[in-house]
């Protein structure tokens, strides 16, 4: 029996050392601040380069979805503050349908990562239909290792691991999803208050999750050893009226054939010959009841929990667009108030609301997406909130 326990003993210590192996073999090297000038998926699906990110003072994290993607207008913040133009650097996480409950388990998943630290949070009105977020675009976003790690973390009450594991589980469920895999099996076991299958996927989802963390490390490994080393601009006053000008000149150039405002590949592309079409197509659309709203609210609650003080930005819907397309001025107002009555409710979030602006031309880009003065508007509020004490 002796020899049978040592040989078991040698057995566990040889694979932890094993995996211990393999742990710094993956381990990237420094994090270079622009790395966060890209939106890479990378940051969506893994951890380690957002809380690496957030070790560092000078960056202010910005959470959000399609609009990050809209590189080519000048005032875009990864444009705009390239080189720590105001002393610091912004680091994109998001993509097309990054709603709140997305953001949510990341930031979840960070840990105490972001607390204290510079956070934007951006939710676009299209994420505010009826049904919430489509249970495919979950899924194509989806991180089972930050569920998995946010489920291990003793800081997070049981309450907010049953909202999450309830979001997850329907979300998955009517994707049509494997319910085989370790953050389903965890997550119907919370739902349904299953202990004994909990207790039974927890060595699995142990295992899983650290199988997802060597690969998020590995990914991260790759992303930094092809990023350049870090540009540098001087750090001279910024001239707003300079810079709103040259953002309006650029906009006049590149919207040149319709009326809206919208970049003319855009229009051509999706309206142009259809615009007849258009005309009161979206006279049902109401943004008034959405499960966004709840999920909005389970990520400004992660936000609380770990000590973070958000801005949020209320971005507004195009103005003369919604008045052609029939989405009535009284439900764009509901859909504006029922944002601002739930950030009303935390101390911790600063509210930059732009839903004024969405008569402005050149405030979006397209009918959605932020545009040049949109971008501008929110450049002129993170040098601001990063400024703050």
């Amino acid at each position: 029996m002796k020899k049978l326990l040592i040989t078991a003993a040698a057995s566990i210590l040889a694979a932890a050392l094993a995996l211990g192996c393999v742990r710094i073999a993956v381990r990237p090297g420094e994090y270079p601040l622009s790395l966060g000038n890209v939106n890479y998926t990378e940051k969506i699906t893994g951890t380690w380069l957002v809380e690496e990110a957030a070790k560092d003072p000078r960056t202010v994290t910005i959470f959000g979805s399609s609009e990050l993607r809209t590189y080519d207008i000048m005032t875009h913040p990864a444009n705009f503050f390239k080189g720590e133009r105001a002393g610091f650097q912004v680091n994109l996480v998001g993509r097309g349908s990054c709603q709140s409950i997305i953001h949510a388990l990341e930031i979840a998943a960070c840990g105490d990562a972001l607390a204290g630290t510079k956070v934007v949070l951006i939710t676009s009105p299209q994420a505010y239909v009826e049904g919430g977020i489509a249970p495919d675009l979950f899924m194509a976003n989806f991180s089972e290792e930050q569920y998995l790690k946010l489920m291990s973390d003793p800081e997070i009450p049981d309450e907010m691991k049953l909202r999450f594991s309830e979001r997850v589980l329907a979300l998955a469920e009517a994707y049509g999803a494997d319910d085989t895999s370790a953050a389903l099996l965890l997550a119907r076991g919370t739902v349904e208050g299953n202990g004994v299958l909990k207790a039974a996927a927890a060595p699995y989802a142990a295992a899983s999750r650290w199988l997802l963390e060597t690969k998020d490390l590995a990914s991260a490994k790759k992303l930094i050893a092809t990023e350049p080393a870090d540009s540098t601009i001087s750090a001279e006053p910024i001239d707003w009226d300079a810079v709103e000008a040259e953002a309006v000149a650029e906009a006049k150039a590149a919207t040149s054939n319709n009326d809206y405002g919208m970049l003319d590949d855009y229009y051509t592309t999706y309206i142009g010959r259809k615009l007849e079409q258009q005309k009161d197509k979206d006279s049902g659309l109401s943004y008034s009841v959405s499960e966004e709203y709840g999920d909005l609210r389970l990520l400004l609650d992660v936000c609380k929990l770990k000590g973070i003080e958000p801005m949020f930005v209320h971005i507004p819907v195009h103005g003369d667009w919604s008045d052609y397309t029939g989405f009535s001025k009284e439900l764009r107002e509901e859909y504006y108030e029922n944002v601002r009555e739930i950030v009303s409710e935390y101390d911790n979030v600063t509210l930059l609301d732009l839903t004024g602006y969405e008569y402005e031309q050149y405030f979006l880009c397209d009918v959605m997406h932020l545009g040049w003065k949109g971008w501008l508007e929110i450049d002129k509020a993170l040098v601001e909130f990063y400024n703050e004490g």
